[in-house]
């Protein structure tokens, strides 16, 4: 059963400002409803490049929205380059947008919060995300500049599994450094989220199933946080349970509308209130794999978080156990040690299960990397939260190698 082997007895627990969550198949027909309780009369559309010139779904989004979106930008980039969010900014000027409306999977999402920060800081150039974005150095030196402008209000409508959609922070990559930084308010969080299953049929299986591994990533390192939290850790282990399951059905039943709706519920549940527990190596190497090499996160969470549990199992008490608990390992007759171990196999299996990468090289990451990216992970925040301190680039190095 699972133990709460770390209770707290003080604290405090903040709650972001989302409003509304609107879920099951059908459920964007209510958009232009919730568009208009937020004073939104032009928003600007942010999507992907895929799903505005080879689907029909941004022109069911705009005629859910009735006549409420006045432009459609869709040259967003994989991981969010400055030069793509100061192209929406700008498009967003010319029109005068009143609101955000982000569609797709975690880069359209980011690019909408972050046209959101450049919008409330007139951010014009790509210098200019200097002084808004997450300053860290080893071990605990941060700086987290806040949004003093007035925010636009925005609404997410995700069809992938990443969660991004419910955070109140925006991953934004440096072309030049090859780093993607941090930009962290609460005024980056959505209003209103729509998860509507007929909107993910035209996601790649690969996308959507390597995305629902991001989730099981949020419920690992948030269960096995160094300042894990009962209110998450109860989300974390109802999600794992209900990924663990549903990604599988998801793998042998694509169109199940069933099952991909219990997936985006569990992803939406991996990362509630998952701003006030500390995340850690998975997370911070995984940023910088995107940043660097280009590999999409969900696939970064498939090759990084078995060796990262390694790392730390000798850190984090029981935890591991009770992940291969919610996975569906009976573990009464094993040893502790055993039991744990059987948490890390039963990440592993998961991933093989739905025929993802499991290794570094498998995704175009050679050890010539390693220096960089390990430098790079020493400055994210979440690094220096990991369970088992991380205080050298050799440490990362050790942990990339063991991945690779």
């Amino acid at each position: 059963m699972y133990t709460l082997d770390r209770p707290l007895t003080s604290g405090t627990f903040t709650l972001l400002p989302l409003e509304t969550v609107h879920y099951g198949p059908g459920a964007i027909d209510g958009l232009g409803a919730v568009l208009a309780a937020h004073g939104i009369e032009r928003a600007l559309l942010i999507t992907g490049n895929t799903l505005a010139t080879q689907t029909d779904l941004v022109s069911r989004v705009m005629a859910a929205a009735g006549g409420r979106i006045a432009a459609v930008f869709h040259d967003t980039i994989q991981h969010v380059h400055r030069q793509s969010v100061l192209k929406a900014a700008t498009r967003a000027r010319e029109i005068n947008a009143d609101g955000i409306v982000s569609f797709g999977g975690g880069t359209p999402n980011d690019t909408g919060k972050a046209v959101v920060l450049a919008l409330a800081e007139n951010i014009q150039s790509a210098a200019d995300f200097e002084r808004m974005r997450v300053k860290f150095e080893y071990p605990a030196t941060v700086e987290v500049p806040s949004i003093t402008g007035p925010a636009l209000p925005m609404v997410a409508i995700s069809t992938t599994l990443s969660g991004g959609e419910f955070t109140h922070f925006a991953g934004i990559t440096d072309e030049v450094r090859q780093v993607k930084d941090l930009y962290i308010d609460r005024k980056l969080t959505a209003r209103a989220v729509f998860l509507d299953a007929n909107l993910t049929l035209a996601t790649p299986l690969w996308l959507w199933l390597s995305t629902g591994m991001r989730s099981v990533d949020h419920c690992v390192e948030a269960l096995c946080s160094n300042n894990a939290h009962p209110f998450t850790d109860a989300l974390a282990t109802r999600a794992l349970a209900m990924l663990g399951r549903f990604l599988r059905e998801c793998k042998a039943t694509p169109d199940d509308l069933g099952a991909r709706t219990q997936a985006q519920l569990a992803a939406w549940m991996s990362v509630c209130g998952l701003a006030n527990v500390n995340l850690g190596l998975s997370h911070g190497i995984g940023h910088q794999l995107g940043a660097r090499n280009n590999v999409p996160h969900g696939v970064t969470s498939c090759v990084m978080m078995p060796a990262v549990m390694r790392f730390n199992q000798a850190h984090v008490g029981t935890r591991q156990a009770d992940i291969a608990e919610c996975l569906g390992v009976d573990i009464r007759d094993l040893t502790p040690a055993d039991a744990a171990a059987a948490g890390r196999h039963a990440i592993v299996q998961l991933v093989q299960d739905l025929a993802l990468p499991q290794r570094l090289r498998e995704v175009g990451v050679g050890r010539e990397d390693f220096p960089a990216l390990a430098k790079d992970a020493l400055e994210d925040l979440v690094v220096a939260t990991n369970p088992r301190p991380v205080s050298s680039a050799a440490a990362v190095i050790g942990v990339l190698e063991d991945a690779w």
